[in-house]
């Protein structure tokens, strides 16, 4: 009936990301030996060189980048503001290849909100995190784990496998604590409900429809946009207290981290949970565009938000239905910590 959302939580792969994944493997690694070698400041002169290639040679990612500014700066955006953009989305992927080595040496973290997850974790109860294909979500994670907060991250991987592969080299327990989501298992959603009632958390983006994914549109920057119910309907049928996650990137070494609550539970009676659920999908809309008036180039769904059909086709098909994988959960299952 529903799909969970499939796309990758921490990497900001639209189709964007799908083109850098056309490059070889060995460009990757020597961005990452020149990160290790030499430091941050070399890489990030690098990826000025590279981001300029992407605007200039790229319309795709020029039209993506205007569609989206010009909602958000209300204006026309110029070759600047594109260009600031896409350097954005580099600099914040060239940071999270320090940030899963646990390298935060010269970075600067400001929380807002923190304090929220450190009671939830202390609670033991378990809980959702909603986010978005915005700002850095390894920035936040990677404080997660100093913090020494149980945070999981649900999505589809696979259509980032190179700079995946790359991460997995420079750390291998970035696994431990990731739930992959497979389109043909049902299990995805029951590893999800296993780590929640284990008393951990578990984030996802909110923001991103998989194809023949069941969506209810929402205002967004004046317009009607659709968002995916799945993220919402796994939230219900797990009844834990939701939060939203961000976590932006500011020049040259700063993310803002913020944590508000969502809703103790999301709550839908079985005769209106299309409408309530299309409440809290607006709600969750409308903090969306808060938090991205604010950061406007830290937006990272390279694509047309408000027709989806313009996504590229190879993307992956929706995962198992959440509803029905949650129904064959009617036996405790046993715990385990990841």
């Amino acid at each position: 009936m529903t799909a969970l959302d499939h796309d990758d939580y921490e990497s900001s792969d639209a189709t964007w990301m799908r083109t850098a994944e056309k490059g070889s493997v060995l460009g990757i690694r020597l961005l990452v030996w020149l990160a290790t070698m030499a430091g941050r400041a070399p890489a990030r002169l690098v990826l000025r060189i590279i981001a300029l290639y992407y605007v200039a040679l790229h319309g795709d990612v020029r039209r993506s980048s205007k569609t989206w500014l010009r909602r958000v700066l209300g204006r026309e955006p110029t070759f600047a503001d594109v260009y600031r953009h896409v350097l954005t989305f580099a600099q914040v992927t060239l940071d999270r290849l320090f940030f899963v080595q646990g390298k935060h040496r010269g970075f600067i973290f400001n929380h807002n909100g923190g304090q929220l997850l450190r009671d939830l974790a202390a609670s033991g109860s378990g809980g959702i995190l909603l986010s978005a294909h915005v700002g850095s979500q390894a920035a936040m994670s990677a404080e997660g784990r100093d913090k020494h907060l149980r945070i999981n991250v649900a999505g589809y991987f696979a259509n980032a496998e190179m700079i995946n592969a790359v991460l997995r080299g420079l750390n291998p327990e970035i696994n431990t604590r990731v739930v992959h989501i497979d389109p043909s298992n049902p299990g995805s959603v029951l590893a999800i409900r296993e780590r929640v009632d284990n008393g951990e958390m578990v984030a996802l983006a909110a923001d991103r429809v998989g194809i023949n994914e069941r969506v209810e549109h929402a205002t967004f920057f004046g317009a009607p946009a659709p968002f995916p119910v799945a993220p919402f309907t796994l939230a219900l049928v797990l009844r834990k207290p939701v939060y939203l996650v961000f976590a932006f990137f500011h020049e040259p070494n700063r993310y803002e981290l913020y944590c508000e609550p969502f809703a103790d539970a999301i709550i839908a009676p079985r005769k209106r949970r299309q409408e309530a659920l299309a409440e809290y999908i607006q709600q969750y809309a409308s903090r969306l565009e808060h938090y991205c008036r604010d950061a406007p180039y830290n937006w990272f769904n390279f694509f047309d938000f408000w027709n989806p059909s313009q996504l590229d086709s190879d993307a992956a098909p929706p995962p198992p239905s959440t509803e029905s994988a949650a129904a064959t959960n009617v036996a405790p299952v046993e715990q385990t910590n990841a």
